[in-house]
């Protein structure tokens, strides 16, 4: 997971945290909308079809089937009901196995978010959200693991590859997250947040294949489109006018 994201997003916790006072309720430092900050861990599941990448590993080798986990850490800050933050995690899609081949499918990604609060009463928050970044397939390609002498080894030295596969995509979703553990009232709301966040994700532009060792020419045309489900489980501190 991208670190810098992870403490910005420990760092908006604490923000939002600090605008509840002492005796639990919430001040509002300024009025005219909602203000505060959030951060969340977010699973997941991610709808990414393999179809292409199937059709283009030869005879032998395992189809993918698995609908990848994501796992991610995200932070927002609130500002006149206006949501800016990001968003940085890792893909997991599973391994695969037939005969002697095996595939290995993960990968990373991270976003700028910007969204607007357009519900916010007594402990309950929705807000649609525009990310931008991009993500990373990362595709390992080798033989079952199995004993091998050092002879054979060296003596076959591209007997596995891990193939990346970069694409800039757009994240449109609605969140919702309620207040489950802390304090609510009408001026806002502060402690643990619980919620959804469901979209779909699409690739304005899709790069090109490439290994450790350079480019990959006759590649697919991979995708990364579809839509998505995350969990929002954590915390932080909201108030409004």
């Amino acid at each position: 997971m991208n670190t810098k994201l992870v403490v910005m997003s420990l760092f908006i916790l604490l923000f939002g945290l600090n605008v509840m006072d002492a005796s639990g309720q919430t001040e509002v430092k300024k009025k005219g909308g909602t203000y505060g900050g959030l951060g969340f861990f977010k699973p997941g599941i991610n709808t990414i079809q393999f179809t292409k990448l199937n059709g283009f590993l030869p005879t032998g080798y395992p189809t993918i089937t698995n609908q990848p986990f994501v796992g991610s850490g995200a932070g927002y800050g609130l500002f006149n009901n206006f949501v800016i933050g990001g968003e940085g995690g890792n893909i997991h899609a599973g391994t695969f196995t037939l005969g002697n081949q095996k595939v290995e499918l993960s990968g990373d990604y991270g976003l700028f978010s910007l969204g607007y609060v357009v519900v916010n009463k007594k402990g309950l928050l929705i807000f649609p959200l525009l990310g931008i970044g991009s993500n990373t397939l990362n595709v390992f390609i080798h033989q079952k693991d199995e004993t091998a002498t050092f002879q054979a080894i060296t003596g076959e030295p591209f007997q596995s590859a891990t193939l990346h596969h970069k694409t800039s995509l757009v994240k449109l979703s609605v969140s919702g997250i309620y207040n489950v553990m802390g304090n609510k009232s009408d001026k806002g709301s502060g402690g643990m947040f619980i919620g959804l966040e469901a979209g779909y994700q699409v690739a304005y532009k899709s790069g090109d294949w490439n290994y450790e060792n350079g480019a990959i020419t006759g590649g697919p045309d991979f995708s990364t489109n579809g839509f998505f489900i995350q969990l929002m489980i954590g915390g932080g501190g909201v108030a409004r006018k």
